[in-house]
């Protein structure tokens, strides 16, 4: 018996006959970040700045090099399965510390690094230079120490796979952080019958994406995320929400980003 199974090449769907029963595991792809991504992450900066500990710093990690590359914690993974584990290890790592745990994430693709992991979480300063060296321990590459950066640049790695930043706006960037990571969210959206219309979700798009395939896990796109104690949906979160000012919400100018 001859049945067909699917897979995706360079973001088409092809038709490959095949011989016999066979198993198709296929994993959940997008390639832009769904409608209102943008504003779930910056309502969980919000909600991290309300609890007293804002999102202030960015790690971001090209994680299709460092699996090219056989690299550390991403060497014989696929890169959501290795994104999953590094979250894990993060939030243990802030735990075992006594940091408190706000992490906002997003998956993303770039024609020239591939694709990558931005990361946001609130980090004290004591412990930045611990965690840059962690860092290098997870994901194989070894910490530099250039004589000129720049000066959010507070850990930086030999080959350019991660990069560590700091705020530089005495811990007021989590919403601007969350605001640049949603930027692959389209600012328009396809109606019926092939129409465009303005996605009124996106709160700026002063900085937009290009998207690209990303592949998630069985179950789900994995694209993007929150902490659960700081994720927007949870009842406890949304009332918190309601007393925040609009101002703190939909951001109207990001040129002060360094990213």
């Amino acid at each position: 018996m001859t049945i067909q199974s699917t897979t995706h090449v360079s973001g088409a769907t092809l038709i490959l006959p095949t011989k016999g029963i066979v198993s198709v595991d296929e994993r959940k792809v997008s390639y832009y970040l769904p409608t209102g991504s943008q504003a779930q992450l910056i309502d969980a900066a919000v909600i991290a700045e309300l609890n007293g500990h804002s999102i202030n710093c960015l790690t971001t990690i090209r994680t299709e090099m460092l699996r090219e590359d056989n690299a550390g914690l991403f060497a014989n993974k696929h890169p959501a399965d290795a994104v999953a584990i590094l979250l894990e290890l993060v939030r243990k790592w802030y735990k075992k510390r006594g940091i408190p745990w706000a992490s906002i994430w997003c998956r993303e693709y770039g024609n020239k690094v591939g694709e990558h992991l931005h990361m946001g979480t609130h980090l004290t300063d004591i412990y930045i230079n611990e965690y840059a060296n962690q860092m290098a321990s997870w994901t194989g590459e070894d910490r530099i120490f250039p004589k000129r950066h720049r000066r959010d640049a507070v850990g930086l790695s030999a080959s350019n796979g991660w990069l560590i930043q700091c705020c530089l706006r005495s811990n007021k960037s989590g919403q601007d952080i969350a605001a640049y990571m949603g930027k692959d969210e389209p600012a328009r959206r396809l109606m019926a019958y092939g129409r465009e219309r303005e996605n009124k979700e996106k709160r700026i798009t002063a900085h937009f994406g290009y998207g690209g395939l990303i592949e998630g896990t069985h179950r789900c796109e994995y694209r993007h995320g929150t902490s659960r104690n700081i994720a927007p949906t949870i009842k406890a979160n949304q009332i918190a929400l309601e007393t925040v000012i609009d101002k703190k919400r939909y951001i109207n100018n990001l040129d002060w980003l360094p990213y």
